[in-house]
């Protein structure tokens, strides 16, 4: 579970994040959807205080952590709980695709290396990378790399794992490996949070969609109430909007 309340983020002059209020259930895949500028990744790197909100509290699980009253330690354990696949992959490029997902695993859950190989291999595998588990991230392309971030993300075994726009630095043609990926990985029943612009993704895959513009929550909900039903005009703009681009 996490749950946001009243997360307000403040840049400067900026009021980026105006007060957002939601909850994403055990298990539960929601996509953040909404214009460039609209908040989304904001919010979702203070999920984990990548950014630390000026103010509000965020919960995943059993931990809440209130952004003007938090310690090192409440930081650390709140990112122990979730884990995040950004849009440029991350990897380590002097280390192969096994390496890279063991580092956490040795480095920071301090794993035997014998007992971290094995979790990186299972988690490969199930990725569909396990024939390339040697090469460096320079000899995959950026689907496969992206598919490696996936694994070195599941292999944590976090309560949450969060995308953050997954596909935006993809090749079309790499986009459908990777969003085939997320959708098995959505089957596991790990808690998702999603930040996308792939509808398509969105509509099939969600539990709920979530709908941000300005900093604020527009407009959330299943996705065919939401997609084939929007009640706020501001959705009804950006979906025929993205509509007409596809």
């Amino acid at each position: 579970m996490i749950r946001y309340d009243n997360i307000h983020k403040v840049f400067g002059d900026l009021e980026v994040l105006k007060g957002i209020s939601f909850e994403i259930g055990t298990g539960e895949v929601v996509c953040i959807l909404g214009p460039s500028g609209s908040g989304k990744t904001t919010l979702l790197r203070c999920t984990n205080f990548l950014e630390i909100p000026t103010r509000g509290k965020v919960t995943i699980a059993d931990l809440t952590v209130d952004a003007e009253h938090f310690t090192k330690e409440q930081v650390n354990q709140l990112r122990r709980h979730s884990t995040m696949v950004f849009q440029n992959y991350n990897l380590f490029r002097n280390m192969t695709a096994l390496e890279n997902v063991m580092e956490c695993l040795v480095t920071v859950q301090k794993k035997p290396k014998a007992e971290a190989r094995e979790i990186a291999e299972h988690f490969l595998n199930q990725v569909g990378m396990g024939q390339r588990m040697d090469y460096y991230p320079s000899q995959l392309s950026g689907g496969q790399q992206q598919r490696v971030g996936i694994a070195r993300g599941l292999a944590l075994n976090p309560h949450a794992i969060l995308f953050d726009e997954p596909t935006a630095a993809l090749d079309p043609e790499l986009v459908g490996e990777v969003l085939n990926t997320m959708k098995e990985v959505a089957k596991s029943g790990i808690t998702m949070a999603v930040v996308t612009h792939e509808m398509g993704f969105a509509r099939d895959v969600a539990d709920r969609v979530v709908f941000m513009d300005g900093g604020v929550v527009v407009e959330q909900g299943k996705p065919e109430e939401v997609f084939d039903h929007p009640q706020n005009e501001r959705t009804r703009q950006f979906l025929r909007a993205v509509t007409t681009r596809g």
